[in-house]
């Protein structure tokens, strides 16, 4: 039993090996343009609505991530490549329990800047 084991395991290995197998290129990840900027210029509740003003870098990638406070898991992400050297996003947090949270905003090399934010 083991001998048939052992020769139906080397016809698999020669049969793979004798496979012809498409190598696919490797396409390198977009990290964008390095940021020079990364930083809040200002920020503006009314309500439920933040407005938030970003210092950014054109062509350099971002990320806002909306988390409760003392959590680490978001509950409100977005990514974003800037277009203008000031970014202006608003967004609708109505949908979130009233409570603290922190508005991060991190740019692709792991710089961050934490905004405080309470929803009433």
């Amino acid at each position: 039993m083991k001998k048939i084991t052992l020769i139906l395991i080397g016809i698999f290995v020669m049969v793979g090996g004798c496979s012809k197998y498409e190598i696919q290129e490797i396409k390198p990840i977009d990290f964008g343009v390095k940021s020079v900027l990364t930083s809040i210029k200002s920020i503006n509740q009314t309500g439920n609505i933040v407005t938030v003003v970003f210092e950014t870098t054109v062509g350099a990638k971002y990320s806002v991530q909306i988390t409760p406070f003392g959590s680490e898991t978001p509950v409100k992400k977005e990514g974003f490549t800037a277009t203008e050297s000031t970014t202006q996003k608003v967004y609708d947090l109505s949908n979130l329990s009233k409570k603290d949270y922190d508005l991060t905003f991190i740019d692709i090399y792991g710089k961050e800047v934490k905004y405080p934010i309470v929803i009433k």
